[in-house]
């Protein structure tokens, strides 16, 4: 088969990304936005050594689950890529999704339960990042095309915010009209769901700017609830948003936001999962499957600012939170003492080293509950973790073939897993958020 050839045939289910994948005279096609069960004429657009890259120039029988996505750049942003199919639909393929990295990476078939989703699937981002360009004179705010830093500009983005929209909407046209075209490298947004407090973060390539103060000035008397704006200093030529070099423009250097009946302080560089409606639902299940007790000491690993960690706090004896960003260990001591709780020691330290730290003390661990980073967890800090001899492990995933990947090394030193919670933090995307169950 070469470039521009076409055939025809049916989709028989999807890669991980949720490209369809067809087949033909054995050879497997992916092919974006065909769902399961349609048939369609295919052009081939790319070949690899293996396999190849189509395009569905006609679609000649449609599922009954595909839906027309209401986004108007939806064909062309990477942001979404699901928007096509229906609830059911998605539900399935993140299901199918998590089943198929268990069995092709760690040959293994745990009970996988179904997707815990969103019945509404819209607006539930607190976050936006949004690069900003100056080229031939036009300043461009939007999104990257997929695969590409081609700036796909939006109006009204339908995972984020309405208010997050207007901010980026007005921030164009101030950042014209101030001249800082030239200035500003992205604009991040955080939006506190149930407080509705926003702050706004600029990424410049310098500092001072001429205009900043003034700009800052106006965007908060039109919106009355940026009770935070920073500026972030980066000069990096590279894909790294924030840099380490920050200035306050406002009084405040934070919002906070609720979870249940807590509050949390968010700073510009803490994470803070992006779905709030859905993190109670994730957080809910994670304390759940833990079954702590009031005799339990509990490691948070990856604690962030220190919010599973201190919900546990509330049924265990002590709380240990560990991770390396000093920021977000700040963050979570002042979230500790905003909601009185005294039962958590937060250590700022890598996780495998602050998971030594507590075999150096010999601390008795219960429970232990690890939130890692896309790229999972290494060798050294899950040895460290069955070096603790915790009675169950909780492993939060964001990434399901690193989940199964780490669920093998698990194995080995000791560990079975019981079951898996897939939760969808990401509705429209491919993304899907895991809690998987590990015992002695």
């Amino acid at each position: 088969m070469n470039k521009n050839d076409k055939f025809i045939s049916t989709c028989i289910g999807y890669n991980t990304d949720g490209l369809g994948i067809v087949k033909y005279n054995g050879i497997v096609f992916f092919v974006k936005n065909m769902l399961r069960d349609e048939e369609g004429e295919i052009v081939v657009t790319s070949m690899k050594k293996n396999y190849g890259f189509g395009k569905c120039v006609q679609l000649l029988k449609p599922s009954i689950h595909r839906v027309e996505p209401i986004c108007t750049i939806y064909k062309n942003c990477g942001g979404c890529q699901l928007q096509h199919m229906d609830r059911d639909e998605q539900r399935y393929f993140k299901h199918e999704k998590v089943k198929d990295c268990f069995k092709s990476i760690a040959h293994s078939e745990p009970l996988v339960h179904d997707v815990l989703d969103m019945e509404n699937p819209y607006r539930y981002r607190n976050k936006v990042q949004v690069p900003v360009q100056f080229e031939e004179n036009q300043l461009k705010m939007g999104f990257y095309r997929n695969h590409t830093h081609e700036i796909i500009e939006f109006d009204d983005c339908l995972v984020q915010t309405e208010e997050s929209n207007q901010i980026v909407k007005r921030l164009k046209e101030l950042i014209v009209k101030y001249n800082c075209e030239k200035i500003f490298k992205h604009v991040l947004i955080k939006h506190a769901h149930k407080t509705n407090e926003v702050m706004v973060v600029f990424v410049v390539n310098k500092y001072p700017v001429n205009g900043i103060e003034e700009l800052k000035r106006e965007l908060m008397n039109e919106f009355e609830n940026i009770q935070s704006i920073i500026v972030n200093i980066n000069t990096r030529n590279d894909n790294v948003v924030l840099s380490n070099e920050e200035i306050a423009l406002t009084s405040k250097t934070m919002i906070q936001e609720k979870l249940h009946d807590l509050k949390f302080n968010i700073s510009s560089k803490s994470f803070y999962q992006i779905n709030p409606d859905q993190t109670q639902v994730l957080y809910d299940k994670a304390i759940e499957y833990a079954q702590i007790t009031n005799e339990d000491t509990v490691v948070d690993l990856y604690c962030g600012t220190g919010t599973i960690g201190i919900i546990a706090s509330k049924y265990a004896k002590k709380v240990i939170g560990i991770e390396i960003v000093a920021e977000a260990i700040e963050d979570a001591k002042k979230n500790a003492f905003i909601n009185d709780v005294s039962n958590v020691e937060f250590i700022c330290a890598d996780a495998k080293d602050g998971a030594m730290k507590l075999l150096e003390r010999n601390e008795t661990i219960d429970v232990v509950i690890v939130d890692p980073p896309r790229k999972g967890c290494d060798q050294i800090t899950l040895e460290s973790i069955a070096k603790m001899n915790p009675k169950r492990i909780i492993y939060v995933s964001c990434d399901p073939s690193t989940l199964a990947r780490d669920s093998v090394t698990l194995k080995e030193l000791g560990y079975q897993i019981q079951e898996v919670q897939p939760v969808d933090m990401f509705p429209l995307t491919h993304h899907v958020e895991n809690i998987s169950v590990y015992t002695r």
